[in-house]
């Protein structure tokens, strides 16, 4: 008699049959072994795959509750408000060789940075506007080399190493020539940086500030490390021979406040914990060059609650007193409004408070992406304390755009390609996007350097960016003229200091920016 099966799985159509459910029970088995199988391979991948973080190529994954991974453009890591800016990296690979030599060989960046990071807020969106618009630019007439870019997104800096996963995603693809960006000042950076290195991969970082974070651990600044964690790498440096940044380093962004505002500071606002390196590499050398051992106010980086306690300290004091802050961004907005609350409410002995911040503090003048975090920057940029004067905040500069906004004719090509990619110039105002734009632009001027006819190799790109030095070329960067010393730094005097300005009611629709002014050695910050 034939069977009522084919292949002993499937049911025969061509028969008065199946009848009932269970006459599927063989094909059911089946399908559950198999799927069982493929769950068990994919649980078996270094980072966990996942239907909605491009389970059907593999260039994305999922890494605890979010997407990591690499995208063309086509692909925003489920982050909306990513998309635009993603669709323009988009359009612009599949338009890259539009206005390029018709010889040009293809190049592919990527460009690697935390979309979701705590440390990074609402400026991870501008810094990556400003990297799509390096990209129009370097695409623009006359380009030797068509440029693509892979987004690659390290999300929120955790315990687990998928930074370097992502980082080795970009190793391995040989048509990646360089990368940009790197992320963050933070461990998990110095093992990407590495690991890049060692696929002989150039780099061109644009955030990362912190002591340690260059080819020779900083080794001309003298650092201390003893504050930070001890299972720390970056005392050895990052990146042996293909590792640039084009954001200035701690140690010159101190000198610069030093010099804008001579005297010893009363109090060093402080996160208690060593495993960050932007705060544990500059506590030591604020310690020096501001005269000794300044009086310590420390809070919990992790509990909001104890930001209001070291306004309470810092209060105490009857007289204008100057705190420095050394810490990220992200609880300096929560710092000035209780500061703010305190003398409104009369809680506070000090005639006014002046809050001196490297380049971190400028995190206040970027819109957040978080509504609690929004609320409170608006309140305290719009203070009466703020308003007034009582208390004032001056900050050094990630980048050099404000010193050279008029006459430089790099920060107008910046705008011009900006305004072009349909960005919103306010996304400027914090430096990120210069950064970003600055650092694809360092890479662009580096292929501008190599035969348009021949493939184009990442020692080529490597040896074209070493040439930007003192005695060499320049890069004609957004922030000002772009060389690197022989550890990889950015090598000129350093970014401006300015004074952060309250900031005006919004006007109708437009959003409200928020100004500053340059400070000048011996000169009261007036806004």
């Amino acid at each position: 008699m034939p069977s009522r099966f084919r292949w002993t799985i499937f049911p025969d159509p061509n028969r008065d049959f199946p009848h009932r459910w269970t006459d599927w029970w063989r094909l059911s088995a089946v399908l559950a072994v198999v799927l069982l199988l493929a769950g068990g391979l994919v649980w078996q991948q270094p980072l966990q795959r996942a239907f909605t973080c491009g389970w059907f190529d593999g260039s994305a994954w999922s890494a605890g509750d979010e997407c990591v991974g690499l995208s063309d453009g086509s692909y925003d890591f489920g982050l909306d408000r990513f998309s635009a800016v993603l669709h323009v990296v988009e359009q612009q690979n599949a338009a890259a060789a539009d206005k390029c030599d018709p010889q040009g060989t293809p190049v592919t960046v990527g460009v690697l940075l935390t979309l979701t990071d705590r440390n990074a807020g609402g400026r991870a969106l501008h810094e990556l506007e400003g990297m799509a618009a390096g990209q129009r630019h370097a695409n623009d007439t006359g380009c030797l080399h068509p440029m693509r870019l892979v987004v690659a997104n390290v999300g929120a800096y955790g315990p687990d190493n998928e930074a370097v996963e992502v980082a080795r995603a970009l190793a391995d693809d040989p048509d990646v020539v360089a990368v940009a960006g790197l992320g963050l000042s933070r461990q998990r950076s110095a093992e990407v940086a590495d690991l890049l290195a060692a696929a002989k991969v150039p780099m061109v970082s644009d955030l990362i500030t912190a002591e340690g974070f260059d080819q020779t651990g900083s080794r001309d600044d003298q650092p201390d490390f003893r504050a930070c964690d001890p299972d720390i790498t970056y005392p050895r440096g990052i990146g042996r021979d293909y590792f640039y940044r084009v954001a200035y380093r701690n140690a010159v962004q101190i000198e610069q406040l030093a010099a804008a505002l001579p005297g010893r500071p009363d109090f060093l606002m402080v996160p208690t914990g060593g495993s960050d390196p932007y705060p544990c590499t500059a506590l030591p050398l604020m310690q020096r060059r501001f005269g000794g051992k300044i009086t310590e106010v420390k809070f919990d980086a992790d509990e909001a609650s104890t930001v209001p306690l070291t306004a309470q300290r810092v209060c105490g004091a009857a007289k204008d007193v100057e705190v420095l802050y050394i810490a990220r961004g992200g609880d300096l907005a929560r710092f000035l409004f209780s500061l703010d609350e305190a003398l409104v409410g009369g809680r506070c002995a000090a005639g006014s408070v002046t809050v001196v911040s490297t380049s971190d503090g400028l995190r206040v003048r970027s819109p957040e992406d978080n509504a609690m975090l929004e609320d409170l920057r608006l309140r305290a940029l719009r203070s009466p304390s703020f308003t007034d004067g009582r208390i004032r905040l001056v900050s050094t500069l990630v980048s050099g755009a404000d010193r050279f906004r008029g006459d430089n004719p790099g920060f107008r090509d910046l705008e011009m390609a900006f305004a072009g990619a349909g960005f919103d110039a306010t996304h400027l105002d914090d430096g990120w996007a210069v950064n970003g734009y600055d650092a694809v632009t360092t890479i662009s001027a580096a292929l501008r350097t190599l035969p348009s006819a021949k493939p184009v190799q990442r020692s080529q790109v490597n040896t074209a960016i070493s040439g930007f030095s003192s005695s060499g070329q320049a890069v004609a960067g957004a922030g000002g003229p772009i060389t690197f010393d022989n550890s990889g730094n950015r090598a000129d005097a350093g970014p401006p200091v300015v004074r952060v300005c309250p900031q005006p009611a919004p006007d109708g629709d437009r959003p409200a920016r928020t100004p500053s002014v340059v400070v000048h050695p011996g000169t009261p910050p007036d806004c």
